[in-house]
């Protein structure tokens, strides 16, 4: 590499091969679930983040001539204080984080003066160079996150297992429709079910949303179908506008479009073949994608969500 653009661009490289290793997961699988003991993706960029700023601290120490001021560091109470300091943050806080403490840093190797990346600076008895000391361990670094990331997917693609997504579904279905078998007409209209809603409204909103899932399904399974365009940001509000749709429809209607939804969703699963379960693709909400799988598991904890009220709202 003998340009500073060649060197911005070999950086640039070992970020990028960490951002393609995350590409396409879910915010579940981003947020919730470990790829090493205590850390999510989410905690693994907090731990860069840490790093990048540090590196921008030495490259600071490194122009003034005081390379010898780096402090030897604990790794792991730098780490953890890195991971804890972003904890309560969300995800997007956290990505934006990440994209910003390495563009500084590429901003300041891209203005230094091509001599500066090999010259010689003494650190307490060692000899070190920006390019040896900053720029090849920051690209090893995230090559090796990259890696481990890559072999940590694949056990989640092999950990899939389409009949137990498929039995949990249903079975989350059947408990919220034995609940539906108890309901007549009035009680479905005059009920309320969850805030506001009557109990024919909760219907159609889990029928609308069962749409909205199975399209965006058909979409991953075959991309040449339209993708479902996301809701924005306030899911609240669209799902007041949902139920402000069906306003006119009655319990009857409500009840049989969820019958309508649920067989179509049996009919796309009947056709899936193993493989089809890790194909990834858009999610209908807000920022988020994630694998067939995931998407069909959905459909089940969405029951699961509303189980509990439907359940009290009868009792009353």
């Amino acid at each position: 590499m003998a340009t500073i653009p060649e060197m911005v661009s070999y950086l640039q490289y070992g970020r990028a091969v960490l951002f393609e290793a995350i590409a396409g997961l879910s915010r579940r699988e981003l947020t919730e679930i470990e790829i090493y003991p205590g850390w999510t993706m989410k905690e693994v960029l907090a731990h860069i983040i840490g790093w990048d700023e540090q590196v921008i601290k030495n490259l600071i120490l490194i122009e003034q001539g005081q390379a010898d001021q780096i402090d030897y560091l604990d790794a792991e109470e730098h780490n953890r204080a890195a991971v804890a300091r972003w904890r309560d943050k969300s995800w997007r806080e956290v990505l934006a984080a990440v994209h910003h403490s390495y563009q500084q840093i590429v901003d300041m190797i891209a203005a230094l003066d091509y001599p500066e990346i090999d010259r010689r600076y003494e650190r307490r008895g060692r000899i070190i160079t920006i390019r040896s000391y900053i720029i090849e361990t920051m690209v090893e670094h995230i090559r090796q996150h990259a890696a481990e990331i890559e072999l940590w997917r694949q056990s989640l693609d092999d950990e899939i297992d389409p009949a137990a997504i498929v039995l949990q579904m249903k079975q989350s279905r059947a408990e919220f429709m034995a609940i539906l078998d108890t309901v007549d007409e009035v009680e479905a209209t005059d009920k309320h079910a969850a805030g506001h809603w009557s109990i024919s409204d909760l219907v159609g909103h889990v029928a609308d949303w069962e749409q909205r899932m199975l399209q965006a399904a058909r979409h991953i399974y075959d991309p040449a179908l339209p993708a479902v365009p996301p809701v924005d940001d306030y899911a609240l509000d669209w799902d007041e506008v949902l139920v402000a749709r069906r306003a006119g429809k009655s319990w009857p209607e409500n009840h049989h479009d969820l019958l309508k939804i649920q067989v179509a969703v049996d009919n796309f699963l009947i056709d899936l073949l193993p493989g089809d379960w890790k194909l990834r693709g858009p999610f209908p909400w807000p920022d988020d994608q994630g694998s067939l799988a995931e998407l069909i598991a959905n459909i089940g904890w969405h029951y699961d969500n509303h189980t509990p009220k439907l359940r009290e709202s009868i009792r009353d």
